[in-house]
């Protein structure tokens, strides 16, 4: 059983996900830095909106992430079957 996710949505999680770890470490030492704060906002929305659209393909990206009322953290195929998690 294949999901339905792509790695190009991935991918976008990964590119995401370290821009918005980079502009958190930049703005520990640059608390005042506004052009960096809007950038932070635009890098969380865009990660938020990427784990989502992988989500909805593939299902949960990390186990505190399942919402259901079963555990389908397991349901999805791991990687040595196919899966790209």
């Amino acid at each position: 059983m294949m999901c339905g996710c792509n790695k190009q949505q991935l991918w976008m999680v990964y590119q995401t996900g370290f821009a918005l770890d980079d502009i958190k470490l930049y703005l520990d030492t640059h608390v005042d830095d506004q052009d960096a704060m809007n950038y932070y906002n635009y890098v969380r929305r865009a990660h938020r909106d990427a784990v989502r659209a992988y989500e909805q393909s593939c299902g949960p990206l990390t186990a505190d992430q399942v919402t259901s009322e079963n555990w389908n953290w397991v349901e999805s195929p791991w990687p040595w079957e196919g899966g790209s998690r």
